[in-house]
């Protein structure tokens, strides 16, 4: 099955958040944000009795406990070229059976304690999660240590997730926007690198096996591989014990490389179309941005947010919906990797307004580039993504997800404060002269997953 892959920034994923429009609730963003920098000067940089490095904050406003655990350098982009597609069957297939409980017990297990438990895979990473009440804490510990460390991969039912992925691989039309994220886009943009494919060819994906599973879990999913963060209503010696509970036995090994380069993405005027039965078409497109690690990265925050950010008052909603009538719905985010950052735009509209749609997306993306925004877009977008920031992390588990994802960027403790603190300080000049060097109309790859041929 084709997932939306938890890839985008915080940065990105805060603008799909409500627009804030009165000075009232602008009023009650500025106290809230207050308040989350208050709660993020509680975040500490931790280390558990067996070494693995984790962020902690203690929050005891609701009695729950959230931890991610991420094993680094072992995504789709690192691996062979015929096994890239194993991470992801990996996170699928790691459910199949733990310990002495089958696929079905573990699932009940896990709904009797109350607990919340996932794994998804990227082409930087892999990812656990959990979220638990308290009060369970050993049995979560207990479960989350047996999908780690004792998966059994039930023959049968890895043997259907696989059929079920590599018939969803070749059937894009129930998710053609998660095909054209994930598969198409990248493969244009990303040509003859690691970051090209998350699944590879079908039939490289078919022929992988419960022994290249396990061959998986040795050489990644190790305590020198593992990173954390431990957010919620736990102390700093419970953080590190429960750590340590659900790493019990799981082997040191040898932490993964970084054996990925530094790439950009490769962008030149392009239309791929793909055909489906289907009234409405689906649009993705690429763009450039700063990247993570960037002086500009802020800037390149302000510019996406006032190009396709998630706000009416965006150009791409403001003008190619509220005014042309031209999209059901659109907008753009910044996705950070490790070695790359880009743009990535949406837009579904009618199957006969798709080629207007892209004339006036470039039409507002050479105006940017001309004319730059004005002082009021600026503060607009700064507002709004405050706004945001309040929407998307009022509780400690959304805390956990934002500096979890900061984490893996190289990110740490200040992560909150540095971001706040770097959107306040943007100047006007900044977005514009971003604007000129990086936007370029006439160099934009476009996907399209539009209705039959012969409409």
């Amino acid at each position: 099955m084709i997932k939306i892959y938890t890839i985008l920034s915080i940065v990105c994923s805060i603008f799909l958040a409500a627009d804030l429009r009165s000075d009232e609730k602008n009023d009650s963003a500025e106290k809230t944000q207050e308040k989350q920098c208050d709660n993020s000067s509680k975040v500490k940089e931790l280390r558990s009795n067996l070494g693995i490095r984790f962020l902690f904050m203690n929050d005891d406003s609701a009695p729950l406990v959230h931890v991610r655990v991420a094993f680094k350098y072992s995504g789709s982009a690192y691996m062979e070229r015929a096994k890239c597609g194993l991470p992801d069957f990996y996170s699928e297939a790691v459910f199949c059976g733990c310990d002495k409980y089958t696929k079905v017990q573990f699932k009940k297990k896990l709904k009797d304690i109350m607990a919340l438990g996932s794994c998804y895979a990227n082409g930087d990473s892999i990812v656990f999660s959990i979220t638990f009440p308290k009060i369970v804490l050993q049995e979560a510990a207990s479960l989350t240590n047996a999908a780690l460390n004792k998966p059994t991969f039930e023959k049968n039912e890895v043997k259907r997730i696989q059929d079920s992925i590599v018939g969803s691989l070749q059937s894009y039309d129930w998710n053609p926007r998660g095909f054209a994220e994930c598969m198409f886009l990248p493969a244009i943009v990303f040509k003859s690198h690691p970051y090209e494919t998350y699944y590879g060819s079908v039939e490289n994906f078919a022929m992988l096996s419960i022994d290249d599973l396990r061959k998986y879990k040795t050489d990644y999913l190790v305590v020198n591989n593992a990173e954390a963060c431990v957010f919620g209503d736990i102390s700093e010696n419970e953080a590190k014990d429960l750590l340590d509970r659900i790493f019990r036995n799981v082997p040191k090994g040898v932490a993964a490389k970084d054996t990925v380069s530094d790439t950009k993405p490769l962008l030149k005027a392009e239309e791929k179309v793909y055909y489906e039965q289907s009234p409405q078409s689906t649009i993705v497109f690429a763009m450039k941005t700063e990247r993570h690690n960037s002086a500009n990265r802020y800037v390149a925050a302000i510019l996406n947010m006032i190009f396709g950010g998630g706000m009416f008052k965006s150009r791409i909603m403001s003008i190619l919906r509220s005014k042309e009538g031209l999209i059901y719905r659109g907008g753009a985010g910044i996705v950070h990797m490790n070695h790359v950052s880009y743009i990535t735009g949406l837009l579904e509209t009618d199957n006969s307004k798709v080629k207007k749609a892209i004339e006036s997306i470039k039409k507002i993306i050479k105006d940017l580039r001309k004319n730059g925004i004005t002082n009021e877009d600026l503060e607009f977008a700064k507002s709004n993504i405050k706004g945001s920031i309040l929407v998307g992390m009022r509780t400690s588990d959304d805390l956990c997800g934002f500096y979890f994802r900061e984490m893996l960027l190289g990110n740490g403790v200040t992560a909150l404060k540095d971001l706040l603190d770097g959107i306040n300080n943007v100047k006007l000049k900044e977005v514009n002269d971003l604007a000129r060097k990086i936007l370029d109309e006439n160099n934009i790859p476009f996907v399209i997953i539009a209705g039959n041929k012969d409409d």
